[in-house]
């Protein structure tokens, strides 16, 4: 996975999880950063990974086909979205399922980015199921 590192003007850097770390490993905050919200119960409604709000169908129904589905399997983050560690001796060894309304959501997101084709192709595989 790239790094997402960026120095700030305070010396302080922005991490992967967005939390604010000094260059000795600190961090300025003493609570855990949710990175994003998973949906991995079967049969629990769908969450958007991005917003945490839950949509109105549950994991593994047909109607979730109509999301963009990612896969987080960095083990970075605990079942829940948390990030485990900020010295990353501690990773999670289950993936975390990450649902968003489209492949644009979760690039932005995620700070990621795919390939214009690919975001195409699912926009039109989302209109051809649509018009079924």
């Amino acid at each position: 996975m790239p790094s997402f590192d960026n120095e700030t003007n305070d010396g302080l850097y922005e991490t992967f999880n967005e939390e604010r770390v000094n260059a000795r490993g600190g961090s300025n905050k003493n609570r855990r950063q949710q990175r994003y919200y998973p949906s991995n119960k079967p049969q629990s409604l769908v969450v958007n990974a991005q917003t945490g709000i839950p949509y109105t169908f549950n994991v593994g129904s047909k109607e979730q086909q109509r999301l963009f589905k990612t896969v987080d399997a960095t083990g970075v983050c605990d079942e829940d979205g948390f990030v485990t560690t900020s010295n990353r001796t501690t990773y999670n060894s289950n993936t975390n399922h990450l649902f968003y309304d489209t492949p644009e959501q979760c690039m932005t997101h995620l700070r990621i980015s795919f390939e214009r084709t690919f975001v195409e192709q699912w926009h039109e595989a989302r209109r051809v199921d649509m018009t079924l």
